[in-house]
């Protein structure tokens, strides 16, 4: 891969806050052809540094206003990939982290309400039937955000 330079971060930015910004837009913004975003984007697709876009769901507005943070210890001897994989086949567990500390994994859940979240949490329970910590999120002041990109990998 190629260092990226001001430009290719300029774009990832701009490409970070709304993926379907148009190339001659992102041209206007940065002072350059469309021509060469188009290249920039194809370039840093093909790296991989770009892996799609994506869109930013209001939750509450799709019916899933409960986010839970869940906390997970995997069962003795099973590799957490494994376990993962298991979580993964639940519609309503939205991200799955292997972390350190007292806990395997850290789990992002979506649901429509507290019981429908208790019904969640007992179906991640017969993946990792250990002990687990849950965290309702009360409310979010921002998510989904981009930190500043370093100027080296």
């Amino acid at each position: 891969m190629s260092v990226m330079d001001e430009l290719d971060r300029k774009i990832i930015a701009l490409l970070a806050e709304d993926g379907r910004l148009p190339y001659r837009r992102i041209g206007e913004l940065t002072g350059v052809a469309t021509t060469t975003v188009h290249q920039r984007v194809r370039r840093l697709t093909e790296q991989g540094v770009i892996a799609g876009t994506r869109i930013t769901i209001d939750w509450e507005a799709i019916g899933l206003p409960v986010t839970a943070m869940v906390s997970v210890e995997a069962p003795g001897g099973l590799p957490l990939a494994e376990v993962a994989k298991s979580v993964e086949t639940l519609p309503f567990v939205q991200d799955c982290y292997a972390v350190t500390g007292e806990f395997d994994l850290l789990l992002t859940i979506r649901a429509r309400s507290s019981d429908h979240l208790g019904e969640v949490l007992e179906s991640i329970r017969r993946f990792a039937p250990g002990r687990s910590r849950t965290v309702v999120v009360l409310a979010t002041y921002f998510e989904g955000r981009t930190p500043d990109l370093p100027d080296r990998p």
